[in-house]
């Protein structure tokens, strides 16, 4: 997703900029937002299909024509990914829309349930049964509006009990980018991987919006005098940057026997405290996470799975138990917003949120332009279902403190 999104999201841009467009949106997994996508599928209607079409198979970024027709055409771009348009008439655009957006169990149900009260979905409209009439709708509110639901996110549509909640609107009022207030696992140079200064990552959040932004170098990287010259550096930017707040954070390492490598001592003179398994993935990895946990200092843990995606596999943990412990003890279990992370993934983040666990939605940045995969990690947080409320920094600092 960390790499399609920004490619359709370029190529939705170029269109919805011509003249001849009407309406242009993503469809298909990407606009579902899953973590990872195949093909990816645009929608669009426009007052002169072919021109579009054209504009679309001759954009700078194509590097292949697949298939070109008057209305459909299907292209590759120069990172090797494969999209797919469709140019429809603006009357049907929602049903179109909806269809191809999906999921495919999410329109079987929706299917299955219409006639189960007469009425048969297509892509192209809604037709009553008992007379063969056809309505179509302009935009998907409409289409689900009209057969009983209230509008149902794309990110829901996974045929996850978001049918019945829409039926009987009770669907919660998804977190949004804007709601973020803050960031809350970062790093800067002080952390040999990281590429930023403090200031400029500080910067940046606040260009954001945000009001303030825990700064959590990695625990290794600041021994000794290192962390007291690092928080003398954030008192300076703080004094520059004011009334936008860093704070004074660190992300500590959960050693192979349970322990942080940070003492208590220094902990507790921090304002917040990430803990993360970074090492010895499959050494009693439940046992060491409830062990941070049970810290005191420790205020949220860390892409709790260690996954990389399509690179390494989740680590074997105990999501119940720990989901458990961490709302009995008021630790917060993070979204990981970094494109090959996204962990806590949207299974567990609902399990969490529905348990009255507290979720940093973070980017776990190591440079100033990670801080925008934030949205990657609102995306994965709509996908589990979860409310402004469940996340943690929708606050400012003084509320979260």
């Amino acid at each position: 997703l960390g790499v399609a999104l920004p490619a359709v999201k370029a190529v939705v841009d170029e269109l919805r900029a011509h003249p001849a467009a009407i309406a242009v949106s993503e469809a298909g997994s990407v606009r579902r937002r899953r973590e990872t996508v195949r093909d990816l599928d645009l929608i669009a209607t426009s007052s002169d299909a072919r021109a579009l079409i054209a504009a679309f198979c001759e954009g700078p970024w194509v590097s292949e024509v697949v298939a070109r027709g008057d209305t459909k055409a299907t292209v590759v771009g120069h990172q090797g990914l494969r999209f797919d348009l469709r140019v429809v008439p603006p009357e049907c655009y929602g049903n179109v829309l909806q269809h191809f957006t999906g999921s495919k169990d999410h329109n079987v149900a929706l299917r299955e349930e219409a006639q189960r009260r007469g009425f048969s979905i297509s892509e192209y409209g809604v037709t009553t049964v008992e007379t063969d009439e056809v309505v179509t709708h302009a935009t998907e509110e409409e289409l689900y509006g009209y057969l009983g639901y209230e509008f149902i996110p794309p990110e829901l549509r996974e045929s996850s009990g978001e049918l019945a909640a829409a039926r009987e609107e009770r669907l919660p009022h998804l977190v949004e980018l804007a709601d973020l207030k803050g960031e809350m696992h970062c790093h800067s140079t002080w952390s040999s991987d990281g590429h930023n200064s403090i200031e400029e990552m500080a910067s940046t959040a606040k260009s954001r919006g945000y009001s303030f932004l825990c700064l959590t170098d990695h625990s290794h990287y600041l021994r000794g005098p290192r962390l007291e010259a690092q928080w003398k550096e954030i008192e300076e930017v703080n004094a520059r940057l004011k009334p936008f707040r860093v704070l004074r954070g660190i992300e500590v390492n959960i050693r192979a026997d349970g322990s942080l490598d940070v003492d208590d001592e220094t902990l507790a003179g921090l304002d917040w405290v990430v803990a993360s398994i970074h090492t010895a993935f499959d050494r009693s990895p439940t046992e060491r996470i409830l062990g941070a946990i049970e810290n005191p200092h420790v205020d949220a843990i860390g892409h709790l799975t260690g996954r990389k995606i399509l690179k390494r596999l989740p680590t074997d943990v105990d999501i119940e138990r720990i989901v458990e412990r961490a709302a009995e003890t008021g630790t917060a279990l993070e979204i990981n917003s970094q494109p090959d992370r996204l962990d806590m993934r949207d299974t567990h983040a609902r399990l969490a949120g529905e348990a009255g666990v507290l979720i940093p939605i973070n980017t776990d940045a190591h440079e100033v332009p990670a801080l925008g995969h934030a949205e990657l990690g609102v995306g994965l947080a709509r996908r589990a279902w979860l409310t402004k409320e469940q996340i943690l920094n929708t606050r400012t600092w003084p509320q979260i403190q």
